[in-house]
């Protein structure tokens, strides 16, 4: 396992240093090889570095338009968050039958004393023809899975064996209980403060998919297994960390096949036990054995002295490299405020998504929220077209008779962005359907606004994420 040969020759990679040629490819002779047996242990980690962090800058490209909730969301019982389609092994958008699904973090809508939401998190799914969303139920019941509470992951459907894959973070501990903060550099006031314990474990479960006239279910589910837990070497466990709860992570599995090897894999949001922290955020793997079993890789991505928490990581393969995006407030820089909250990224030039890794927009900001609205949105997730899905966290009503700052909870509009190598520009009208699946287009001339319900997220108004 390389995971075990990490502490022999760990060197963390720096990115955009001196030796990058103006693509961000390490320039060298053609025939420049080693000799044979001439090559030490080790593996090597891209860094998302403070010099990045200081050349953050939100400008016209990288920054969100202004957001309005519709006057009707996509589904008016429920608070949604974090969410995220029904897609097959290859990255696509999974078709059953003409059906598309969508799956995202929820909670009933209740009266403000009721139970704060996201200590009841459940999976739900709602499923679409042409648009109009209709919504499917519960995807399992939260205690028939692991954990008090489900946060976000991935669906897999394999149209091979009509079989989906739900990965899911299981959230232990007692969600009614007040956790006390572990020791942090973080004020206690932050938005973390005063809430659950979050001990957090990788899980998966299985199930049938059927369709029909009136829609898709999930059916003959398999039994959940724990496949990922923190191992105190690569990532941090929740007693050794030094952020807060909450900010602690070890979460989000975005599952994938490599294009080139066929192997499965999944990215994580966790944080380095090989760097105490706080800030310590990295981009986590793991690769699925020939057993079956899920096996724990050295992360692609670190954050040290910069950011404690990379969330919702995930990939998008195009000509010109491999491109990692995640998810990241704005109190969780260790310069707090040195970034928008918003979506950041890396791409990796030579396509090889296990290989070095540049900040996109020399700091890594791909779209930040406008500072007329910092937490309008968040949890973001960039299709293969290039189209953003996000909720709307904390928005006006289009009436105006909810002032900006209330909790919305629903799908954000649809943006799009464009990629160029390491430069992206946010192109926002003619997003189409969530339904649809297209190649990547260049920005429309009319950028006057427009897009589309669907979402991806999880978070709480102007508060740290929570799966």
């Amino acid at each position: 396992m390389r995971a075990g040969r990490l502490f022999s020759g760990l060197v963390i990679a720096a990115v955009g240093l001196v030796g990058l040629s103006a693509t961000g490819v390490v320039a060298q002779e053609d025939d420049a090889e080693l000799p044979d047996g001439f090559e030490f242990d080790g593996d090597l980690i891209s860094v998302w570095s403070p010099e990045d962090m200081q050349a953050i800058d939100m400008q016209a490209d990288n920054r969100m338009p202004l957001m309005l909730p519709p006057a009707e969301v996509l589904d008016a019982s429920v608070f949604m968050w974090d969410s995220w389609p029904l897609r097959t092994w290859d990255g696509e958008i999974a078709d059953i039958d003409g059906w598309k699904v969508l799956v995202g973090l929820s909670a009933e809508r209740t009266p403000d004393e009721g139970p704060v939401f996201y200590t009841v998190s459940e999976w739900r799914y709602w499923f679409t023809k042409d648009g109009q969303w209709e919504p499917g139920g519960l995807v399992f019941e939260r205690d028939q899975a692991f954990g008090g509470r489900q946060w976000a992951g991935s669906a897999k459907y394999d149209p091979d064996t009509g079989t989906a894959s739900f990965f899911y973070t299981a959230v232990g501990g007692d969600p009614t209980a007040t956790s006390e903060l572990l020791p942090a550099s973080f004020p206690q006031g932050d938005p973390a403060a005063g809430r659950p314990p979050v001990d957090q474990t990788i899980a998966v479960v299985e199930a049938t998919v059927e369709s029909g006239d009136d829609g898709v279910t999930f059916t003959d589910f398999g039994e959940h297994r724990e496949i990922l837990r923190a191992d105190g070497e690569i990532y941090q466990t929740i007693d050794d960390a030094t952020t807060d709860e909450v900010i602690y992570g070890f979460r989000d599995p975005w599952a994938f096949e490599d294009p080139d090897s066929g192997e499965r894999y999944l990215l994580f949001t966790a944080n380095a036990a090989f760097d105490p922290g706080p800030q310590n955020g990295v981009v986590g793997v793991a690769l699925e054995a020939e057993d079956g079993e899920w096996v724990l890789e050295p992360p692609i991505v670190a954050a040290p002295e910069v950011n404690s928490q990379l969330e919702r990581p995930h990939l998008v393969w195009r000509d010109d490299g491999a491109y990692l995006f995640w998810s990241t407030h704005s109190f969780t820089f260790a310069d707090q405020g040195a970034g928008p909250e918003g979506l950041y990224g890396m791409v990796a030039p030579s396509g090889d998504w296990k290989g070095q890794y540049v900040p996109l927009n020399r700091g890594g900001l791909v779209a930040g929220n406008p500072e007329a609205s910092p937490t309008q949105t968040y949890s973001y997730l960039v299709l293969p077209s290039g189209h953003v899905m996000s909720y709307l966290n904390t928005a006006g009503s289009p009436e105006g008779d909810e002032p900006a700052g209330s909790w919305v909870g629903a799908p954000s509009p649809m943006f799009q962005i464009v990629l160029d190598g390491a430069t992206t520009a946010v192109a926002y009208s003619g997003a189409p359907p969530a339904s649809e699946v297209r190649p990547m287009d260049p920005p429309s001339p009319d950028t006057t606004g427009g897009g589309d319900d669907a979402d991806d997220g999880e978070r709480t108004p102007g508060e740290e994420a929570s799966g």
